[in-house]
């Protein structure tokens, strides 16, 4: 079997790296990714019989934010975000995208990140890495679909929000939960994802949320946060009703698929997180599960 060789990329080579985005992703958000946040030093590829093989990026994105009722006196924590961990399919299944994550990891340790995120593709990714590397489940949403025909009329429309307000009006939102807190760059992504797919971050009334739409009969709203959410899922949240019917108005669509905050134990796991040994006591968990937000998946 080939020596499988973890390493940054050459300079030469980010148009290997864009035919591995498009061979598993698309086009989407690649050039926003590459504009904005690509950093040749936090990337981290598989080279397997000579060729780019995967690949995967470490992108620092701010904070998780412990315990926020600061009964153990823990501050927040420098994050980073495993993302875009892709393997070109003709080399899936020899463990390229394993290495190149526990590479990214040791990048992040290095670099003194006590925390590293991941949000796995697919359910089957979440045992394959918890196997295989430090990363655990922690990270849960409540997600449903709302159809059109039982959306009520919206009482005001949403207004658009710049990266750096939506950060202060989401961080006010998710003060009593454990949660992941962005900078202003990396929602400054978002909102490139949001310009290419068509959709925005707004704000309505008191609540906030990022949409996206997926196509003309389903929009995206990916991150739906209010008052009421911090107590867990939109079935009974008059706000989340609201800020549905808000974007609707802008978004005809026949159905919308909703993220927001869940009840521990009631929701889907969402995100993985490999913390510092030292740190795990300030992780806690409420009767509402931590919010990882927006996967820009």
């Amino acid at each position: 079997m080939s020596e499988i060789i973890t390493r940054n990329p050459r300079v030469d080579e980010i148009p290997k790296l864009r035919h591995i985005w498009s061979s598993v992703f698309g086009d989407t958000g690649m050039d926003s990714f590459f504009q904005l946040l690509y950093d040749q030093k936090l990337c981290y590829v598989a080279e397997y019989e000579d060729s780019l093989a995967a690949m995967g990026y470490l992108i620092p994105s701010g904070e998780v934010v412990l315990n926020s009722d600061n009964s153990c006196n823990v501050k927040p924590v420098k994050c980073a975000m495993i993302y875009s961990v892709a393997t070109l399919p003709e080399h899936r299944g020899l463990g390229l995208g394993t290495s190149v994550v526990r590479r990214l990891m040791i990048c992040a340790r290095d670099l003194d990140f006590a925390a590293v995120v991941l949000c796995p593709s697919d359910d089957d990714l979440f045992e394959y890495y918890s196997e295989r590397t430090r990363l655990l489940d922690r990270f849960y949403i409540d997600e449903q679909i709302v159809e059109h025909k039982h959306i009520g009329s919206a009482k005001i429309l949403p207004s658009v929000l710049s990266a750096a307000d939506y950060c202060s009006m989401r961080e006010k939102l998710l003060k009593n939960i454990v949660h992941l807190k962005y900078d202003k760059q990396t929602l400054e992504y978002q909102v490139l994802l949001c310009n290419e797919l068509g959709g925005g971050l707004y704000k309505t009334g008191d609540s906030c949320a990022v949409v996206e739409r997926e196509s003309d009969s389903c929009v995206w709203i990916k991150e739906l946060l209010t008052p009421a959410g911090t107590k867990g899922g939109i079935s009974s949240d008059i706000h989340a009703c609201d800020v549905i019917a808000s974007i609707a108005e802008l978004y005809p669509a026949d159905k919308y698929i909703v993220r927001s905050p869940s009840r521990v134990g009631c929701g889907r796991r969402f995100g993985m997180l490999a913390l510092d040994e030292s740190l795990i006591k300030g992780f806690q968990e409420s009767n509402i599960s931590p919010w990882y937000g927006v996967a820009f998946d």
